[in-house]
């Protein structure tokens, strides 16, 4: 998950006698596990109104907050990790973020912010001079920041304290379609899974899943309990996770190195290790022995090869309860090591994993055991046999090396079709641990050290932000230029932010689930959605008939709102269902029967150019191609790819709209959206019930046709795979370069075409359409001296709010306290135009200032007969004389015209430049990598914001790093969407960043064509993390000459930890080749 949701958990342990503080995903964990428990989410510790907790207040004051929606869980995170250890290390603050993803940041704020809260913070502020220019790299002061007073914090219910004498008795709860149980003893746990023989066993949330009975066995004493005997530790407590490490880091037990590195701590400290084995997710190492019991008594069984008997299936019978594992300490020679590698480093499932152990015969290098483990190469854990068998009796030495991974490529092998794909990365993976594996123990046996392999800590982030500071005298109140904390990140640390979602529910609400294509292309035989109207609740399913005017829409008019015969995509629309609850409308959405006739798609731009190359160049340049080819002697044709990815917003898409009753209106009605395009909005609501240009507008649409019909309030949220599933993204691109050159090697000809995937409709893929930067605002000015400000951006966390009252002050000349901003709406300021293009805070920072300087016109002839006097005086005055103290402002960027056939015009209104260094550092092996340190220096002119302008070139960046390094949309051969959620979409994590990031303003250097003379920052720093992709194909080079390979080679983007080793060619890659192209069908291709 994306760890938004994070709350603190809090109960009263009657084994360990104490109170327990402990995260969790509120989306993840089941409620009825919350009997006995105490729930703190971010509104229980502090707020806007009396006192925020120093965890909402140095987050805010930090910038660490954009679009605030992670901003609470993140705050949650720290808050348990303070309620646990007021005085944390950095690197536990680390720790504690595993679980918690931020898409605006950059991470480096919140980390520099909490960083005030470590034992040796290491944060610095400094200043320095260069002739007339003052750098600065305070962007908050850590002095401000109120202290942690533990004493203070909401103490633990009394009334769940009492209930530790109490004696417990068995509860139920019973829900339409689950029944939850939680037995008390032993004997009612056995006799009802004797009784429901396929019930889940849950303690926290492990993999809950679709079961209609969940027995629940927290707390039974015979299960939480731990014995230790002169062989190993008999592990009958339900540890969890989190406190099973710190039970046993201190003792040499052989099975701990494959579990600490489990997950995050939301899952960790939810997840108790024990029942793990029932999902049958465990790597062997080392053969524990596990005590299942049932109604007909208890037995022992060995955890060895044939333990796992299919995908998530064991040997443990459907009746029995797994009681106890025992698992044996580590002897003298006996070493054993973990490995994982996945696209994330922190939060992530492995690629591959595997375990490793070996006991040598005493005082010698001899062999005696030895267990090789792997995951991920198989449906179930997988033992490599004959490999060990193999290696028995041998000594462990260069030849028993060689001999290892020769048999472990024979025996770990994969079909080239195999679900996962990166075939021959998890071949090779196999390899690459072993040989880690038998280097560790060649370095033990020489220092003749036991135990399992110690993981070295990183160095904690380093960073420096410099920006400069005007050297002139400047008025108290003028704010431009200045690091002014975001305007709602308190509300958005203290959770008082209300998204979409978080509207409260009307009377009467219905909820709105889409039924999309399950098909890329396919004609729609029938839809019946008879048996979704069995599913309680269920009020209507809508679809193209019940469009009344013309379905059909798009930029392009090449879209419906509804398919009606034909679907071009997977999650092409073909209808919703609307029901009284947001469960039931989509087990109602589920339960529509759609059959199709299916028709071949066109799912790749290789297929697609192959079919129908278009034309890339006009008879001019072909002429002047031919010409400069005929003195080449040299020719290079290259194709390269660049994957797309998605924007992995946050909030996903939501929409509400409701009928408003107001006094003498009759057909009134109000819409919320979350949306950046307020004008496309309001256009199509007003003209016409439906449109489609991106698609939150697709929403609006869909919304409309369902009011219309049942004249009700209608919300929908999108889950997070429905949102990527119909949401678009960046493009995905095949490049292809013809290179022409001399002997000596200069360049006379290039030719490059460029070929997108648009998807299924041309929308803003092809050919952008003209869009008129324009903006509007308006301004009112009350008596008090109060100003309210709103323009037509949208605010969506990059801090336009924040400066345009930063705008508004410094041309009023008024406090920044005095300034009110009231949200995007059409109904005050209209026909605006989208907030894209990073261009949003030029254009309406003019609209803000035109309306400025219009009330400041207005007020001239009395600021001149009383110039001593107060804002509020002139105010004042202006109001007596009837003087109008509302005024609105307009703005649109001049001479901006380009046309592409003729070559001629002025595309732009100016440039914006930026340079950044990286170093990065890859894992040969394996194909990991970790970003060292990177440099920016970015150019925004004159800064209003350096706050914010900062966290927007580090957010743009780190976004960048997901684009470039990892984030990989998966589709299989029949056009179906893979990588839907967190679960299989990586975008960056806290550990991703570099662990040096500096990031620079270039200095003196205004910029005369935009508002005080600043520069738009947003989107373009994304592209400088390019840097990292070109510093690892560097490394990557660097590992090939090492490897005696030199010829050029093809890296596509991302760089993943597969493209990474696989480009790294060396033994093992060559043990492990590819299938030949066409004699299989691959799981994946790339679109």
């Amino acid at each position: 998950g994306c760890g938004a949701c994070t709350v603190m958990i809090s109960k009263y342990d009657p084994f360990q006698k104490k109170i327990l503080h402990h995260t969790a995903n509120a989306c993840l964990f089941p409620i009825c596990a919350l009997h006995h428990v105490a729930v703190t989410t971010v509104e229980g510790i502090g707020n806007t109104k009396s006192r925020l907790h120093p965890a909402q207040e140095r987050i805010a004051k930090s910038h660490g907050s954009q679009c605030g929606f992670c901003t609470p869980g993140i705050v949650m995170s720290m808050y348990t990790l303070l309620r646990n250890k007021p005085k944390p290390k950095m690197e536990d603050i680390e720790d504690a973020f595993q679980g918690n993803l931020c898409r605006c940041t950059g991470y480096r704020p919140i980390l520099e912010g909490y960083r005030t809260f470590a034992v040796v913070s290491g944060f610095r502020q400094c200043s320095k001079r260069s002739g007339r220019t003052v750098m600065s790299s305070s962007l908050f002061d850590s002095s401000e920041f109120q202290p942690l007073d533990p004493t203070q914090e909401p103490i633990f219910p009394p009334e769940l304290m009492t209930q530790k004498n109490k004696e417990l008795k068995q509860v139920c709860f019973k829900g339409e379609r689950v029944m939850w149980i939680q037995p008390t003893t032993l004997q009612e746990l056995v006799t009802l899974k004797s009784q429901y023989p396929n019930a889940k066993l849950v303690v926290g949330n492990t993999e809950v899943g679709k079961k209609k009975m969940i027995l629940a066995p927290a707390w039974i004493p015979e299960m939480n309990a731990v014995q230790h005997t002169e062989t190993g530790e008999e592990k009958e407590r339900q540890y969890l996770l989190s406190e099973w490490e710190l039970q046993y880091k201190r003792k040499t037990v052989s099975y701990f190195c494959s579990c600490f590195s489990h997950a995050c701590d939301q899952v960790r400290d939810m997840l108790y290790h024990i029942y793990s084995f029932h999902s049958s997710s465990e790597i062997l190492t080392h053969s524990p022995l596990i005590s299942p019991c049932s109604t007909e008594g208890k037995r022992t069984v060995t955890m060895d090869e044939k333990f796992f008997t299919g995908y998530r299936k064991t040997i443990v019978k459907p009746e029995e309860v797994l009681l106890s594992v025992e698992i044996p300490y580590s002897k003298e020679g006996e070493y054993f090591s973990a490995f994982k590698q996945a696209y994330r480093r922190e939060d992530d499932i492995a690629i591959v994993t595997c375990g490793m152990r070996v006991l040598f015969q005493h005082g010698t290098s001899r062999v005696q055991e030895v267990k090789l483990s792997y995951g991920g190469m198989a449906p179930t854990t997988i033992l490599a046999l004959k490999t060990c068998q193999e290696l028995t009796g041998r000594d462990w030495n260069e030849k028993l090396l060689q001999d290892a991974c020769h048999l472990l490529a024979g025996e770990m092998d994969l079909s080239p079709s195999a679900p996962g794909g990166m075939v021959e990365f998890r071949r090779t993976l196999t390899l690459s641990f072993f040989f880690k594996f038998y280097l560790t123990v060649l370095q033990k046996l020489s220092k003749h050290q036991n135990g399992p392999v110690s993981v070295a800590r990183e160095d904690p982030i380093a960073s420096t932000q410099l920006f400069q500071v005007s050297s002139c005298i400047r008025l108290v109140e003028d704010m431009v230029g200045r690091p002014l904390v975001h305007v709602s990140a308190a509300k958005q640390a203290c959770g008082e932010a209300v998204y979409c979602d978080d509207i409260p529910h009307y009377e009467n609400e219905l909820y709105l689930t889409l039924v999309t294509s399950t098909k890329a292309h396919a004609k729609i035989l029938s839809v019946d959605a008879s048996e979704a109207q069995s599913v309680p609740g269920f009020v209507c399913f809508v679809s193209a008939k019940d469009v009344p005017g013309s379905n059909i829409t798009g930029i392009a008019n090449d879209e419906t709102v509804f398919a009606e015969d034909v679907v071009t995509c997977v999650g092409h629309i073909i209808g919703a269902v609307i029901a009284d609850t947001q469960e039931h409308s989509r087990r109602a959405a589920k339960a529509v029967k759609i059959k199709y006739e299916e028709l071949k798609p066109i799912v790749t731009i290789q297929v697609s150019w192959l079919r129908s190359v278009p034309s890339i160049s006009s008879q001019s340049s072909v002429n002047f191609a031919i010409h400069t080819w005929l003195f080449s002697h040299v020719f290079i044709t290259v194709f390269c790819f660049h994957d797309g990815n998605v924007h992995f917003w946050q909030e996903c898409i939501a929409v509400i709209k409701f009928p408003q009753e107001r006094l003498c209106l009759d057909s009134e009605v109000d819409y919320f959206c979350r949306s950046s395009h307020s004008m496309w909005e309001y256009s199509f609501l007003l003209l016409s019930p439906f449109f489609l240009n991106c698609i939150v507008q697709f929403r609006v649409c869909l919304i409309n046709v369902s009011f219309n019909r049942i004249g009700r309030p209608v919300r929908c949220m999108l889950d997070r795979d429905e949102d990527m599933l119909i949401s678009g993204g960046r493009h995905p691109f095949l490049g292809r370069y013809k290179v022409g050159f001399m002997k000596n090697g200069k360049v006379k000809s290039l030719e490059v075409s460029y070929y997108s995937n648009g998807g299924n409709s041309a929308d803003l893929s092809h050919g952008v359409s003209k869009i008129n930067f324009l903006a509007g605002a308006l301004i009112h000015v009350y008596t008090d001296g109060s100003v309210l400000l709103t323009h037509g951006g949208t605010e969506m966390g990059q801090g336009l709010h924040t400066k345009m009252i930063q705008v508004a002050s410094r041309s009023l000349g008024i406090p920044t306290s005095k300034i009110y901003i009231s949200e995007t709406s059409t109904n005050t300021v209209p026909n605006t135009s989208p907030t894209a293009a990073s261009v949003s805070a030029d254009i309406n920072g003019m609209a803000v200032h035109n309306a400025c300087q219009t009330i400041l016109k207005r007020l001239e002839p009395i600021k001149q007969a009383n110039p001593k006097g107060s804002w509020e005086d002139w105010i004042k005055t202006a109001y007596e004389n009837c003087i109008s103290l509302s005024a609105t402002g307009f703005y649109r960027i001049p001479d901006v015209g380009y046309n592409f056939e003729t070559n001629k015009g002025k595309p732009f209104h100016y440039f914006s430049y930026g340079v950044a260094c990286s170093e990065v550092e890859i894992d040969c092996l394996t194909g990991d990598h970790k970003n060292i340190r990177t440099d920016i220096v970015m150019d925004v002119g004159t800064s209003l914001n350096p706050a914010i302008d900062i966290g927007q070139i580090e957010g743009a960046f780190v976004q960048g790093i997901g684009l470039f390094t990892m984030e990989e949309l998966r589709y299989s051969p029949e056009g179906n969407l893979y990588t839907r959620g967190p679960g299989m979409y990586k975008i960056p994590a806290f550990g991703d960043i570099p662990t040096e990031f500096y990031v620079s303003l270039l200095r003196d250097c205004p910029n005369s064509k935009a508002i005080y003379s600043s520069k738009a920052v947003g989107e373009p720093p994304l592209f400088l993390s390019a840097s990292v992709f070109y510093a690892i194909k560097d490394a990557i080079y660097s590992a090939r000459e090492d490897s005696g390979v030199t010829e050029p080679f093809r890296l596509d983007s991302p760089a993943t930890p597969e493209r990474i080793r696989n480009a790294c060619v060396d033994t093992f890659t060559k043990m492990c080749p590819s299938a030949e192209p066409g004699t299989f069908k691959p799981w994946s291709v790339r679109v």
